[in-house]
């Protein structure tokens, strides 16, 4: 397939993996919703950046006569931090705890993914390797808050979420290694591969790490609620919506239990 085939692929791939995991997510607590809607949110707006790219819009030609895909970046951008706030939700049992960490966390993403759209925009040797130093050096900083701080917050969880983020962490950080290699080989870096194979490599890398990841950490999400309701560890506020829709017993209980819990607090 050529490189513009690569791109619709992905496109539809995007589609159709960001409709299956709004269909298939469960919104019973405030936390399941928001990993719900976040997942089915990331391959959308990869969706929407593969098809400006596929469309020949999200790309400008370079006075060197190389074409510079910058659209990704701008996906990049946008989904990549949406993830780790996922994560940091999954290990901190909430987005409002450590948010210092979280917001560092956050703004190291974004360093890496500038400075990589910087690099990929250069034409001068010089620029163009400071700037891919630049981002590798953001990137380990993204690793370091992910291994460091953050995975230590999870191991001070029950078994669920610890399982869930030290499974869900090594899964994303081993996808997010590719892509640098991926480009500095390409024809924005070394250019020792093809367009066409850099693009081919990094929209599957990117169907994994957006839908096929999506699924895996929701799976995970799930199996924390589940563990939760059970425990009767859900307070009223805690839940999606105070109706009890039929078929979910469970999250009765949940309401029940955890009403009680805050009346043997007071």
């Amino acid at each position: 397939m050529d490189e513009t085939t690569w791109l619709w692929f992905a496109t539809l791939g995007m589609l159709a993996g960001s409709a299956a995991l709004f269909l298939t997510g469960r919104k019973r607590t405030q936390d399941e919703e928001g990993h719900s809607i976040a997942h089915g949110l990331v391959p959308l707006f990869a969706a929407v950046a593969y098809f400006a790219m596929a469309v020949h819009q999200g790309q400008v030609t370079l006075s060197s006569g190389r074409v510079f895909l910058f659209a990704r970046y701008l996906d990049w951008s946008v989904t990549t931090p949406v993830l780790l706030l996922g994560l940091s939700m999954t290990a901190l049992h909430g987005a409002h705890r450590r948010a210092g960490l979280v917001a560092g966390l956050l703004a190291s993403d974004l360093v890496m993914i500038v400075t990589g759209l910087f690099f990929g925009a250069s034409q001068d040797p010089f620029t163009k390797w400071a700037w891919y130093i630049a981002s590798c050096a953001a990137f380990v900083a993204v690793y370091y808050v992910l291994f460091g701080p953050l995975r230590a917050e999870a191991q001070m969880r029950d078994a669920e979420r610890r399982s869930t983020y030290n499974r869900n962490v090594v899964i994303l950080s081993v996808l997010w290694l590719l892509y640098p290699v991926v480009v500095l080989l390409g024809p924005d870096g070394l250019e020792i591969w093809s367009a066409t194979l850099v693009t081919a490599c990094i929209a599957i890398i990117d169907l994994v790490a957006k839908v096929v990841y999506g699924f895996i950490s929701m799976a995970g999400s799930k199996r924390i609620t589940d563990a939760d309701l059970e425990r009767g560890d859900v307070s009223p506020a805690m839940l999606s919506t105070h109706s009890v829709p039929s078929g979910e017993p469970e999250l009765a209980a949940a309401m029940s239990a955890g009403s009680l819990r805050q009346r043997a607090q007071i």
